[in-house]
């Protein structure tokens, strides 16, 4: 049960899909995606829709949507639960207390597994700039751990979750650390295929592909281009969807700066096409805003960069930092001259690639996808 369009969900779809594959009968319940209905069954998964449509907005446009969707996903749940006789009920985040949808099936003794995708009291004093003492902050840190007491077990998307969690007071032994996998897929498309069919200009490529918010910082990232092509043949491509209030400041950005004809902006792609769409990119590049957030954030991009063997360029957050060490090349965030520098260093010497490949190496085989897989298969046998 997630509060996300699970067809574009990699996290919640791969974790669903690993079950079915294993043998079990898996339902997935989610929002309806805003292109419209989905499959009923998609790769092996039942999946059930609610009627409702996700939006950014602002504290009551959430509490609003999140409300809803815990009434109707428990709702939908529960007549599910009488014709399918469910053994476990998996819970993504956010919201954390969409656990609470699973209540009439606790009475009945079917275990619980909570999966924090992100750490609530964070992302709302990032979402909208409350300090830690805020009366919602605290709010949201009595409900993770109430989440959390009530949840048979916790899986944590990195070990900056798992350690906020468990340094709130949730046991340790009770948090397990689940990453997502960047593997690649089998069979990509041609890179050179995508550049044509996508209408990509020749030269030098810089890759975002993937959420579209104020998070990303892309503010910085259009900045530091404009510093870099008065001297290289580089272009910018922006993919994916988003905030379409914080995608249409990027474009006004784009204009007043004149690069117009030098950032490209594509809709949200299928994953095997936004994979090949990042290995055409010079280097592996993720920007990120510094905030209670993003201190935690472990995009999954970085390690589908490091399988494509790009150079790795990231913010200097103190989590992506201790996790990449010598694996990368760090900017300040918030700062596109120093993110244009490093970048033209990376770009202009190209014999750094190579030098940082071995660490990129073991970056991506600590996260692959196999023992990923066996440690969630895992703690969903323990507790069924």
């Amino acid at each position: 049960m997630a509060y996300t369009e699970y067809p574009w969900d990699p996290r919640v779809r791969g974790e669903s899909e690993t079950l079915a594959r294993e043998g079990y009968e898996v339902h997935a319940i989610a929002v309806r995606p805003k292109s419209g209905r989905s499959p009923s069954m998609l790769n092996g998964v039942f999946l059930w829709e609610v009627p409702l449509s996700t939006r950014r907005g602002g504290k009551v446009r959430y509490a609003f949507q999140y409300a809803m969707f815990l009434v109707l996903s428990s709702l939908m749940l529960f007549r599910l639960h009488r014709e399918e006789a469910f053994d476990l009920v998996h819970v993504h985040s956010l919201p954390d207390f969409q656990v609470f949808s699973t209540l009439p099936l606790k009475f009945q003794r079917i275990p619980v597994l909570l999966d924090l995708h992100e750490a609530m009291p964070e992302i709302l004093q990032a979402r909208f700039r409350l300090r830690p003492s805020a009366f919602l902050s605290r709010a949201a840190v009595l409900l993770e751990a109430v989440s959390c007491w009530y949840a048979n077990h916790v899986i944590a998307a990195n070990d900056g979750i798992r350690a906020a969690v468990v340094g709130r007071g949730t046991p340790g032994q009770k948090v397990t650390t689940v990453y997502n996998t960047g593997d690649l897929e089998d069979k990509l498309p041609s890179p050179d295929r995508v550049r044509r069919e996508m209408g990509l200009p020749e030269g030098l490529l810089i890759v975002h592909a993937g959420g579209i918010n104020p998070e990303r910082d892309l503010e910085t990232l259009v900045r530091s281009i404009r510093g870099l092509v008065q001297t290289m043949d580089i272009h910018l491509v922006i993919a994916g969807d988003g905030d379409p209030n914080y995608l249409s400041s990027i474009r006004r950005l784009v204009a007043e700066l004149g690069l117009t004809e030098r950032v490209h902006f594509l809709g949200r792609l299928p994953r095997g096409e936004a994979l090949a769409l990042m290995s055409l990119s010079a280097v592996g590049l993720v920007t990120l805003e510094s905030n209670p957030l993003t201190e935690l954030a472990w995009p999954t991009r970085i390690v589908e960069f490091a399988n494509l063997g790009k150079p790795l360029v990231m913010p200097n957050l103190a989590f992506i930092r201790e996790t990449l060490g010598s694996a990368a090349r760090y900017y300040d965030p918030g700062d596109p001259t120093d993110l244009s520098m490093v970048l033209e260093t990376v770009l202009r010497h190209p014999e750094v690639g190579p030098s940082m490949a071995a660490e990129m190496k073991r970056v991506a085989e600590r996260f692959r996808s196999s023992s990923m897989k066996e440690r969630f298969i895992s703690v969903c046998r323990s507790l069924v």
